[in-house]
């Protein structure tokens, strides 16, 4: 096979033979260029494009634990009472009618509210979590009249 290649190559006229080289030269330019280049290329673009996106979350996953350390560092709240009274009287204060409030098994208590606006609701719900009272769960429902019906289950920091 390679000697009627070269027979046939030697038979060309020079023109040809620069013709035919010039088309392999290009043929092997067209596939380093699509199978070893472009493919690099695409694989480094999109590495860089996630080593972005992980900078970027870990910058914003670093910012939340700065903005945790305060909560971490202050330990459970002073409190006169129990937890229900305590949870009980801030409630009162803000204005909340509590429906239901149960004690649970694990130094918990669980409370539900029949209506508040949202924003109120949540509102007070993070004014507590900054004063060491913590939401274990909790589960809202819409009331259809741009109030909420609440169940939340709190907890103490620290205990």
């Amino acid at each position: 096979m390679t000697a009627s290649l070269r027979h046939w190559f030697a038979a060309l006229s020079p023109r040809e033979k620069w013709a035919v080289l010039t088309a392999a030269l290009l043929a092997v330019v067209t596939f380093v260029w699509f199978a070893v280049i472009r493919p690099v290329n695409d694989g480094l673009a999109d590495a860089k494009s996630r080593h972005t996106t992980a900078v970027l979350r870990l910058a914003a996953t670093e910012s939340q634990m700065a903005a945790l350390q305060p909560l971490l560092k202050a330990g459970a709240p002073a409190m006169t009472g129990t937890l229900e009274t305590s949870v009980r009287d801030r409630a009162t204060q803000a204005g909340f009618v509590l429906t239901t409030v149960s004690p649970q098994t694990n130094n918990a208590l669980l409370i539900g509210i029949a209506s508040a606006k949202p924003i109120a609701l949540f509102g007070w719900i993070a004014d507590m979590e900054r004063d060491g009272f913590l939401v274990e769960s909790l589960s809202t429902t819409d009331n259809g009249d741009k109030t909420i019906s609440a169940q939340i289950t709190w907890k103490l920091r620290g205990i």
